[in-house]
C-alpha cells in the first residue's frame, strides 16, 4: 500500500510519477471496495427501517429495483429479419481469438492488413519486481 509519506525528493520524475500512479490505483481499488460495502450497508439499513430512501445533506439517496437484461442473440437472429438483427446488435472481432486463429492458420496472414486498423495507445502495466539474490 502506498501513501503520501512514501514519496521522496530523491526520486526521478518517472519514479515519482510511477509511485503516484500506483497510489492512485490503490486509492481507486479501495474506493471501489468501500462503495460496494457502503451499498450493502445501505440496503441493510433500508430493509431494517422498511424504507427505500433517505435524504442526507440535501440529496436523496434511493434504492431502485432494476432488471439487467441479457439477450440470447442466437435466438433473436432466428426470430427477426437479417436487417433488423444487424440494426439491434453489435458485431466485434475478439482480438485474442483472431490472433489464435491467425497463428493456427485458420485465417490467412494477409487478411489482417485488410480488416484491422491499428490504433496506438499507451497501456500502463504494473508488475511486482523480484529482487535478485546473490549466491
Amino acid at each position: 500500500m502506498y501513501n503520501m509519506t512514501t514519496l521522496t525528493t530523491t526520486e526521478s520524475m518517472s519514479e515519482r510519477a510511477s509511485r503516484i500512479y500506483l497510489m492512485a490505483l490503490n486509492a481507486q481499488k479501495n474506493a471501489d471496495k468501500m462503495v460496494e460495502q457502503a451499498k450493502e450497508e445501505l440496503q441493510r439499513a433500508f430493509a431494517s427501517e422498511g424504507t427505500d430512501n433517505a435524504t442526507v445533506d440535501g440529496r436523496k439517496v434511493s434504492a431502485v429495483e432494476a432488471i439487467r437484461r441479457n439477450f440470447h442473440a442466437d435466438v433473436l437472429e432466428g426470430l427477426v429479419t437479417a436487417t433488423i438483427f444487424r440494426e439491434v446488435t453489435k458485431s466485434a472481432v475478439e482480438p485474442k481469438a483472431f490472433d489464435k486463429a491467425l497463428k493456427n492458420g485458420l485465417i490467412d496472414s494477409g487478411i489482417e492488413e485488410q480488416v484491422m486498423t491499428p490504433t496506438p495507445y499507451t497501456r500502463i502495466v504494473v508488475a511486482e519486481v523480484k529482487e535478485e539474490v546473490e549466491v
